[in-house]
C-alpha cells in the first residue's frame, strides 16, 4: 500500500485554502495529528526533508507533509516530490499544494509518476458572467442576507479577489446578523479598502469629477499604489464605456447595451452618462489604448505610466483632451 497523496492545484487562494483545510480535517479524523508545513522558497534542502521524513517512518509514526509552493516545482523539486513520495512509509499522507497547473505540466514524466496515486484537484476561480451568482451563493452559506444591488457592487468591487469577498462576507454577517444588506451598509465595511479607493476614484472620473479622481491618483502614486491594480479596472470601465458607445451608435439604448452585465442601477446610469460625453471613435483610441499600458506596465512598451493614467481620467471624465468630431 502506498502512502495517501493529494496535490490541489489553484491560483486562487481562498479555493485552495478551504480545499486543504478539508483533506487536513479528515487526515485528522482518520487519527493523523502530526503535521508538517514545508513552505518551498529559493534554495531549499529536499535531502533534508527526505532524510527528516525517513527517520520519522522509523518510529512509524504517521504523519501529514503539507508542502506548499508558490512557483511551479523546478527540477531537483519534482524529482525529490517523486522520491519523497516513493520512499515514504505506507500511513503517511502528503499534501502538495500547486499554482495553476499548464497542460504542458500534466504530461511530464515526473508529474506522471506523482499523479499516478494521487488525488488531483484543479480550482478554478469563478468567471465573470458567473461572479454574482458565486457571491450570492457564498452570502447564503454565510447568512448574510444581501440586497441585489449590494450583491452587484460586492461582486464588481472585488472581482478576481475571492478572498477579499469572502472576507467581506464575513464582516457583514458579523455586523448586521441575518438583517438585509444594501448598499449603504456595505460602504461602511468596504471604505477603508485601499481597492475600493480605486473604484471610488473612477466613479468620480466617469460622474465627470475629473479633478477630484486626478486628486486621488496621486495619492495612490504618493502611497505606493501598484499601477496594474488601477489599470485593470480602468480597463474594465473604458471597455463598458465603449460597449455602451457602440450599442447607442447601432439604435440601442444605453440600458439594453448593459442588460447583461451584474452592475447596480445606479452605475449603470454613471457608465452610460460618461459613455454620452465622448464620441465613440475617442472610445474606441481609449480601448487601444489600454492595452498599450498593459504592454507598459509590464515592461515591453516605454512611457510614464501615472501621467498615461491621469491623462485617461480625465478624458473619462469628459475632458477632451484628443481632438476628434463627432
Amino acid at each position: 500500500m502506498k502512502p495517501s497523496v493529494h496535490i490541489v492545484s489553484s491560483d486562487e487562494v481562498l479555493l485552495q485554502q478551504e480545499c486543504c483545510d478539508q483533506i487536513i480535517n479528515a487526515a485528522k479524523q482518520e487519527g493523523i495529528t502530526e503535521r508538517k508545513i514545508v513552505d518551498v522558497v529559493d534554495k531549499f534542502s529536499w535531502n533534508d526533508l527526505i532524510a527528516d521524513s525517513n527517520s520519522l517512518s522509523l518510529f512509524a509514526e504517521a504523519k501529514l507533509t503539507d508542502i506548499r509552493f508558490t512557483k511551479s516545482p523546478k527540477k531537483d523539486a519534482q524529482q525529490a516530490l517523486v522520491e519523497l513520495v516513493a520512499d515514504a512509509a505506507e500511513d503517511n499522507q502528503f499534501l502538495i499544494r500547486l499554482p495553476k497547473i499548464e497542460k504542458r505540466q500534466k504530461s511530464t514524466k515526473w508529474f506522471k509518476s506523482l499523479a499516478s496515486n494521487a488525488s488531483v484537484q484543479e480550482l478554478w476561480p469563478p468567471k465573470t458572467h458567473s461572479f454574482f451568482d458565486w457571491i450570492a451563493n457564498r452570502a447564503l452559506q454565510k447568512k448574510v442576507q444581501l440586497e441585489t444591488e449590494a450583491t452587484a457592487m460586492l461582486a464588481e468591487q472585488t472581482e478576481g479577489n475571492l478572498l477579499a469577498a469572502s472576507q467581506t462576507l464575513d464582516k457583514l454577517a458579523l455586523l448586521y446578523g441575518e438583517t438585509k444588506v444594501d448598499i449603504s451598509m456595505l460602504r461602511t465595511v468596504i471604505s477603508d479598502n485601499a481597492r475600493y479607493s480605486v473604484f471610488l476614484c473612477l466613479d468620480e472620473a466617469l460622474s465627470g469629477q475629473g479633478q477630484r479622481a486626478v486628486r486621488m491618483l496621486k495619492k495612490f502614486e504618493m502611497e505606493g499604489v501598484a499601477p496594474i491594480s488601477i489599470l485593470v479596472n480602468l480597463t474594465r470601465e473604458i471597455g463598458l464605456c465603449n460597449q455602451v458607445s457602440t450599442a447607442v451608435s447601432q439604435g440601442q439604448s444605453g440600458m439594453q447595451a448593459l442588460s447583461s452585465s451584474y452592475l447596480w442601477e445606479s452605475k449603470k446610469k454613471l457608465i452610460i452618462s460618461a459613455s454620452n460625453r465622448l464620441p465613440l471613435a475617442v472610445w474606441q483610441k481609449l480601448v487601444v489604448r489600454c492595452g498599450f499600458l498593459d504592454r507598459m506596465v509590464k515592461g515591453q512598451e516605454q512611457g510614464r505610466i501615472w501621467q498615461e493614467l491621469e491623462s485617461c481620467l480625465w478624458l473619462l471624465s469628459g475632458r477632451k483632451i484628443w481632438g476628434v468630431k463627432r
